[in-house]
């Protein structure tokens, strides 16, 4: 699914700046939820711990969490 466009991570709401650290993230490729422990943010790479897809974190200037495969 590579190159698909952003997906919306229903789970992470709300906030008001791109500053904003979460530590919990549903992949955009399979679903599953994946913990985060030491945090990430705006444009920041993670990588599913199920799937191994890698996924670059964006957040909108309302403070919503969208994900692109790359």
């Amino acid at each position: 699914m590579a190159g698909h466009g952003w997906s919306d991570d229903d789970d992470e709401k709300g906030g008001d700046t791109k500053d904003k650290k979460f530590f919990e993230f549903d992949c955009a490729s399979c679903n599953a939820n994946n913990p985060w422990p030491d945090g990430f943010e705006d444009e920041d790479e993670v990588i599913c711990h199920y799937c191994g897809s890698t996924l670059e974190a964006r957040v909108s200037d309302e403070g919503k969490l969208k994900f692109r495969e790359i």
